[in-house]
């Protein structure tokens, strides 16, 4: 004969399987910042094919960006959305001096607003793009 103590683990476990699935879980926080240094990244890339001349200057500034992608990748949960960013706007380094501008903005407030365990990598990144506002030529 068969136990209601064994057959209740097996029953419980059918009732689990009947439920409706879990929604998705909500987006990191930091998917919009994520999402904007990609797409500061691809600027950089359309401003190294309309002057390849200030490619030694633009390469490194947006070779920093791709790692900051990968840096947010790695601590946001759920993983962001991969895929390619859409093509760049503009090439011309003075709408690229306006986004790093806009990016570093968004970079600060995302600093000042994350929990301490990002708040170091957030503040790294801020510091990283007022540096290329520095090192970027002026249109």
């Amino acid at each position: 004969m068969i136990s209601i103590a064994a057959v209740t683990p097996v029953l419980a476990a059918c009732d689990l399987l009947n439920r409706e699935p879990l929604p998705p879980p909500p987006p990191d926080p930091l998917t919009p910042l994520h999402a904007a240094t990609v797409a500061l990244a691809a600027r950089y890339d359309a401003a190294i094919a309309a002057s390849p001349q200030l490619a030694a200057t633009l390469t490194p500034l947006r070779d920093t960006h791709l790692t900051h992608a990968k840096a947010l990748a790695a601590v946001m949960r759920p993983a962001p959305p991969s895929g390619s960013p859409e093509p760049a706007p503009s090439a011309q380094t003075g709408t690229v001096r306006q986004a790093e501008q806009a990016g570093h903005q968004e970079a600060v407030e995302a600093c000042l607003t994350a929990p301490p365990y990002r708040a170091v990598l957030l503040a790294e990144i801020a510091a990283a793009r007022a540096c290329h506002l520095e090192v970027l030529p002026r249109d």
